[in-house]
Order: C-alpha cells, then sequence, then structure tokens
C-alpha cells in the first residue's frame, strides 16, 4: 500500500515536471526556431510520453509488456533526438524560416 502511493506520487511528480521542462523547451524552440532546439523540444516531448507510460501502467491502461516497450522505444529516440540536435548544431547556420534573432 505505502509502495503503490508513494510510487504514485512519484510519477505524478514526474509527469507533471516532464510537462514543465516540455513547456519550457517549446517556449525556447519558439523563440530561436532552429532545427537543434526544434530536435531538443521533441526530445522532451518524448520525456513526457514516457512519464505518461508509467502512469498509463500504474492505472491499468497498458500492459506490462506494453509499458516496457514504449519506455525502452522512447530511451532510444530519447537519446537519437539529442544526438541529432548536437550533430545539426554544428551545421546549421540560420534558423527555420528566418535571420538570427
Amino acid at each position: 500500500m505505502a509502495y503503490t502511493l508513494i510510487l504514485g506520487v512519484l510519477l505524478a511528480f514526474g509527469t507533471v515536471s516532464a510537462a514543465g521542462i516540455l513547456g519550457v523547451g517549446l517556449a525556447a524552440f519558439v523563440q530561436r526556431r532552429s532545427w537543434p532546439y526544434l530536435l531538443v523540444a521533441l526530445a522532451l516531448a518524448a520525456l513526457f510520453v514516457r512519464a505518461v507510460t508509467g502512469v498509463g501502467y500504474m492505472t491499468g491502461g497498458l500492459s506490462l509488456e506494453v509499458h516496457h516497450l514504449l519506455e525502452h522505444g522512447l530511451d532510444i529516440v530519447m537519446a537519437a533526438l539529442v544526438i541529432a540536435a548536437v550533430l545539426s548544431a554544428h551545421t546549421v547556420r540560420d534558423p527555420i524560416g528566418g535571420g538570427i534573432r
């Protein structure tokens, strides 16, 4: 019982925190409008979806197998997006749709 309560609190805190971090990432992308910022925002979106899958499993909406498949798949997606953002930061000269702000 106590374990489930602690897990629920941690998942709620993690999901709300991931949503806040995603909001900051999206705000940064809107301000900078460059490929690296878009890729980082997408990686943060994957982090948020990863947290939501934990909530989905805990509430019974996802099976253990689907939960693990999604979480590990999203780990790969996040890593790939961050690597792509770092690599594209070295090659991008102009932001999407205009000059440097």
